[in-house]
């Protein structure tokens, strides 16, 4: 840093003509500046400037440096141009990092509002259920749902989802409605598997006390779509949050079992790295995504509990 002070103040004196002019444009003094120059030459060893008392020239070295003086300067110069652009007005790529299902099922839909209300930002969306280092990939915002953000970021929370235990009418047809949570043992309870595995199933009963059943089942995927799509099919039971079933819930696909039971939300947080100076793209889409509704975008009313009571049932876990 001290070398890039001292090649632009050899710079100044280059273009100001002299050691006055560029100590006026400087706001240091001539001192100072002949300092500077002297370092330089001590640590190039040679001679960048002839100074006599009524005028200085430069020497062949010297020449060469300011070459290379300029084009360094104009570099930072530039640099600094870029920056200022990009923290001044929502401009550039963001990169985003998220889970699959909500990246599909909810932020797809937002992130659409957002390019057309910020149309010079891109976004490069990574859907994946792994937890994304931030620093390494060069994240900017990441999703996650977690009920314990990790220390060392800066977590804003986005919404509570809550679970629903549900299965297809076709499979309480065949196998019946469990009535209370432990009675979730004697039935295929199919899952989610992979980073965000929920099994034993963490379940609140009517009394307020909270279990964990390791429940068993035929199927267990890293993959919302096809475990949504077997507990259609009226393979097994399913807890998974509601805003991934909604659909399935009001067109009677699924049906929601075990009313009085429940099973613990989880959380969703917006995560950044603990810079104090964020880029307006990144600013303008974490401000974007606060601003929906309370439960991160699912405006949807709940489903009502099938009223059919032993027709109620159970599920199986995912975020």
């Amino acid at each position: 840093m001290e070398r890039l002070i001292h090649m632009a103040s050899f710079a100044e004196v280059v273009e100001a003509g002299g050691f006055s002019a560029a100590a006026h444009r400087l706001d240091c003094s001539r001192a100072v500046l002949s300092k500077r120059i002297a370092a330089l030459e001590r640590d190039f060893g040679v001679t960048l400037l002839h100074r006599t008392t009524r005028r200085q020239s430069l020497t062949e070295a010297g020449e060469a440096l300011y070459v290379h003086c300029r084009r360094v300067l104009d570099e930072v110069n530039q640099a600094e141009a870029s920056l200022h652009e990009l923290s001044s007005a929502p401009r550039g790529t963001l990169r985003v990092s998220a889970l699959h299902s909500w990246g599909n099922q909810v932020l797809g839909p937002q992130i659409a509002q957002f390019l057309q209300r910020y149309p010079e930002v891109r976004i490069d969306l990574q859907l994946n259920d792994q937890i994304a280092d931030l620093a390494a990939s060069a994240v900017d915002v990441a999703i996650r749902m977690t009920n314990t953000p990790a220390p060392g970021l800066v977590a804003r929370h986005l919404a509570e989802l809550p679970y629903v235990i549900c299965a297809a009418p076709a499979y309480i047809a065949r196998h019946g409605a469990p009535q209370t949570a432990q009675a979730l043992l004697e039935h295929n309870c199919i899952f989610y598997s992979g980073e965000l595995t929920q099994n034993p199933w963490r379940i609140i009963t009517p009394e307020k006390q909270e279990i964990e059943l390791e429940v068993r089942g035929q199927l267990m995927v890293n993959s919302v779509a096809v475990l949504r799509a077997a507990a259609v099919g009226g393979v097994g039971i399913i807890a998974m949050s509601r805003y991934l079933v909604e659909e399935e819930l009001r067109r009677g696909e699924l049906v929601e079992l075990l009313p009085r039971y429940r099973v613990p939300p989880r959380q969703l947080y917006l995560v950044t790295l603990p810079d104090r100076l964020l880029a307006a793209k990144t600013r303008a889409f974490i401000d974007f995504l606060l601003q929906r509704p309370g439960d991160g975008g699912l405006s949807a009313p709940p489903v009502p509990a099938n009223p059919a009571g032993p027709r109620a049932g159970t599920g199986a876990a995912r975020p």
